[in-house]
């Protein structure tokens, strides 16, 4: 059921770096996501691939993870993800936001379906990876999404007192709490 996999469809920051992605999954990954709707059919974004282990690493150690747990700097060599799609947009057009959150969501939706996590990064460093990667007069980098087996266990939970903060307990399962439904679910004579 969609619902069952929009729950596994979390936000991983740990993974088993010995268990990569294969660049057919990546090449699946993509392909589901370039099915997705487009504002205006443009169809702009492109995707890019990082699965060399140097640069996997160099770009792990280079993004923000958790804004919430300020005791962690992300994930070391030994929970890196083990792949990276990057999705780009024609630097002389871009992109409409809607379509690139439509296509990292179908990302993680179907890299669930496989068993893999993923977390969509905005905080990345955008000029080192544009030089980094050639993109400049070509591609804007819009978002940046690191893959790989979770090695984590995430667990999601109705919201306490408004505070939407994710946190780890002292098993270090990762917690994400949750608006209720009632919360957040309208109808015209309930507003």
């Amino acid at each position: 059921m969609l619902l069952d996999l929009v729950k596994k469809a979390r936000s991983y920051r740990r993974y088993d770096p010995t268990k990569p992605i294969s660049p057919e999954t990546l090449a699946e990954l993509t392909e589901a996501a370039r099915l997705t709707p487009s504002a205006g059919n443009l169809q702009r974004l492109r995707y890019l691939a990082v699965t060399d282990k140097s640069e996997v690493l160099a770009l792990t150690e280079g993004v923000k993870w958790a804004g919430y747990l300020t005791d962690w700097d992300g994930p070391g060599e030994s929970e890196a993800p083990t792949a990276y799609l990057i999705l780009l947009s024609p630097e002389s057009t871009g992109v409409s936001q809607i379509d690139v959150g439509i296509a990292a969501e179908t990302i993680l939706l179907a890299a669930a379906e496989k068993g893999v996590g993923g977390c969509m990064i905005l905080n990345f460093p955008r000029e080192e990876l544009t030089e980094r990667y050639k993109l400049t007069g070509k591609y804007k980098i819009e978002l940046v999404i690191s893959l790989g087996v979770p090695a984590e266990k995430v667990e999601l939970e109705e919201m306490k007192d408004g505070n939407v903060r994710y946190y780890r307990d002292e098993k270090d399962v990762h917690h994400v709490p949750k608006r209720p439904l009632a919360e957040v679910f309208f109808t015209p004579n309930r507003l």
